[in-house]
């Protein structure tokens, strides 16, 4: 439970579930409560993981050990913070995107373009390292400090560090904390914990559509930029996941409600030579019955410590070298996570991808060593 003594939050009334008849990805779903119970049941989760990262890019865990109470708690946290920050502090307290390629502070509606749109987007979001004390802090946040610390803390330490585990055993790398170490907690890095709401302002005829199922785009395809994201399943039936067996078909990513979606980004990409798959995902306008509604989403988006130089393991995963894996840089080439990181968010949303009339479901972006593609 809850205790009475934590200061009150702006409740988040969620939309409930859709009952229209959608199509959903079949998803890996990795059952925690396994995960202690010896060398067997960690080697079934781990080829699981390798199951979900050589398809879809996407897994579902459950019984994480964090209360839906709990992560109900934290997403209100957010939406306090959005809904009692005023404007003009949210304006000082801007994630300087551009300049310094940072997310933590505010990102307002209309700094990024999706797909084919030549309008900003309607999504705001509230972003923070992990170390509260590196950024300036709006006032509304400072009586949940402590609370927030330690939900990150609780996620990092007590549940990415075994997904870390799991993907280190899944390639047959022999030292089960290899990525474990490239995401200590205690050294600095860009990742960061986010609140997002999408906003299902109303619609009008210049809305940016997609052309293959005529639905508006609330955020355009893509790959993250993260290692690793995990995202705290929410019920609006929104986000979608490409085939990677064909590049026009979208899934829906069901709701479970408790459960944590995690995908991988493009350095799990660069470190498996293309063997696991960076998720291509999106996110659209609701199904019918859930729109009127806007979208309140938490996330803890995971990218290596600043030094870390991101290339393909060949030396360290025997898997690749037999499944013929090359390296993704060349020697010299390949960027550390900071450089990475700063350089990508610089450029996310900065233009309209996809010009009217332009045919094609992929575009590919130049950024520094890298080539970057978004997706309609």
């Amino acid at each position: 439970m809850i205790s009475k003594s934590f200061p009150e939050v702006d409740h988040f009334v969620p939309v409930g579930p859709s009952k229209e008849k959608l199509e959903f990805a079949d998803l890996e779903v990795l059952d925690f409560a396994r995960y202690n119970d010896g060398a067997s049941a960690r080697r079934a989760l781990s080829e699981q993981v390798h199951q979900a990262m050589t398809t879809h890019g996407f897994f579902v865990i459950v019984n994480h050990g964090i209360s839906e109470e709990l992560i109900t708690r934290l997403v209100d946290i957010g939406h306090t913070i959005l809904t009692r920050t005023p404007a003009e502090e949210k304006e000082r307290l801007k994630a300087d995107m551009v300049g310094k390629g940072e997310y933590p502070g505010f990102k307002p509606r209309g700094h990024w373009k999706s797909g084919d749109s030549k309008s900003g987007d309607r999504i705001e979001n509230f972003n923070v390292n992990r170390d509260l004390t590196l950024h300036t802090q709006p006032a509304s946040l400072e009586p949940f400090r402590a609370e927030i610390t330690s939900f990150i803390e609780t996620v990092h330490k007590s549940i990415l560090y075994k997904i870390l585990r799991l993907f280190a055993s899944a390639l047959q790398i022999q030292d089960e904390d290899y990525f474990v170490k490239l995401h200590d907690y205690d050294k600095h890095d860009e990742s960061w914990f986010r609140w997002m709401e999408y906003y299902d302002d109303a619609r009008n005829d210049s809305s940016p559509l997609d052309q293959a199922n005529k639905q508006s785009l609330w955020m355009g395809g893509h790959q993250d930029l993260s290692a690793l994201s995990l995202l705290f399943s929410q019920p609006m039936t929104t986000l979608q996941v490409r085939n990677y067996e064909d590049d026009s078909q979208w899934k829906y990513v069901p709701h479970i409600p408790g459960a944590i979606i995690v995908n991988a980004g493009e350095p799990m990409m660069w470190w498996t030579g293309d063997y696991f798959k960076a998720s291509v995902h999106r996110v659209v306008e609701p199904p019918v019955d859930q729109k009127g509604h806007d979208r309140s989403s938490t996330f803890y988006f995971v990218v290596p410590n600043d030094d870390i130089v991101i290339n393909t393991l060949l030396e360290q995963s025997p898997l690749l070298r037999e499944a013929g894996v090359k390296k993704w840089f060349k020697d010299g080439e390949a960027p550390t996570s900071k450089e990475w990181v700063n350089n990508r968010i610089r450029v996310t949303g900065r233009r309209a991808l996809f010009q009217d009339g332009e045919k094609g479901n992929s575009v590919q972006q130049k950024i520094g060593n890298v080539t970057t593609t978004w997706f309609r």
